[in-house]
């Protein structure tokens, strides 16, 4: 959008390729931070005193902790923290193995810190009570038991294929771009073939389906269209101006061929 013909976009991302090694490492540090945090919420029982000092009805600490399961914890609260530690280990891996572009410490601690709230107030939901989708399931045996419930089941399928898709989309353009016949070209093939900016729509889906699991249909709703809107008013448009302005024509074609923006098939 050019100066004057509208809002200024904003990126919160820096498009600039460059070693960042402070910046990388402290997200690097608080992504990993954050399994051991969502999981002492669980197994220590801060999250429940914290939902009750605020003045909510908590479950019962019984129905979290289970010694004799691996983790300590209800098969239940097993997958909460197993939903934090696949969104931490996918965005470390992305981070050292896939980024390129630079991330100075500011940024590093912010976008750290914002995946950290977003999983804590989804282990804080699946603690309250009132929100927790799973409570009809908190006493069961296993953790088959546990995918009986209709909502955890869809949440943890769609948790699974948006994480999976995500970092399948970025290894893919990876070694495209490694390729030095293809330097200077932008990619448009493998699952950005299907969405021009599967990735975020990708994105989208998992976080959506973790507050589903963690807090019920209005809580993993209201997630994904958080999300979604941000992407959709903020993120793609600013990425289409970057791409059209640093690929031009061949940018242009492979919009033209791709159907869709964020989610095959949706939009």
């Amino acid at each position: 959008m050019a100066p004057g013909n509208g809002p200024q976009l904003r990126d919160n991302v820096s498009r600039v390729k460059q070693s960042s090694p402070a910046g990388k490492s402290i997200f690097v540090g608080l992504r990993a931070a954050d399994v051991f945090w969502q999981y002492n919420l669980l197994y220590r029982g801060w999250g429940i005193r914290l939902i009750e000092k605020l003045g909510g009805h908590s479950v019962h600490s019984s129905l979290v902790l289970n010694p004799l399961t691996v983790t300590g914890l209800q098969p239940y609260y097993g997958l909460v923290t197993l939903l934090s530690l696949g969104s931490s280990v996918k965005q470390i891996v992305h981070i050292i193995l896939v980024s390129e572009q630079a991330m100075d410490v500011g940024s590093g601690c912010t976008i750290g810190f914002f995946n950290t709230i977003f999983n804590t107030i989804n282990t804080l939901l699946s603690l309250w009570a009132v929100a927790s989708p799973a409570a009809s399931s908190l006493e069961s045996t296993s953790l088959l038991d546990t995918f009986s419930s209709p909502l955890i089941a869809v949440g943890s399928t769609a948790y699974a294929i948006g994480l999976l898709a995500e970092a399948t989309s970025e290894f893919q353009r990876k070694a495209f771009k490694q390729d030095p016949k293809n330097k200077g070209k932008p990619y448009g093939g493998g699952l950005f073939s299907l969405a021009i900016n599967i990735n975020y729509g990708a994105y989208t889906t998992w976080r959506g389906a973790y507050a589903l699991i963690c807090g019920g249909i209005l809580w993993g709703a209201t997630t994904f269209g958080f999300f979604f809107r941000d992407f959709a008013t903020r993120g793609v448009p600013v990425l289409d101006e970057y791409m059209s302005q640093r690929y031009g024509d061949a940018y242009r074609e492979i919009k033209a061929r791709v159907r869709y923006s964020l989610i095959p098939g949706i939009y």
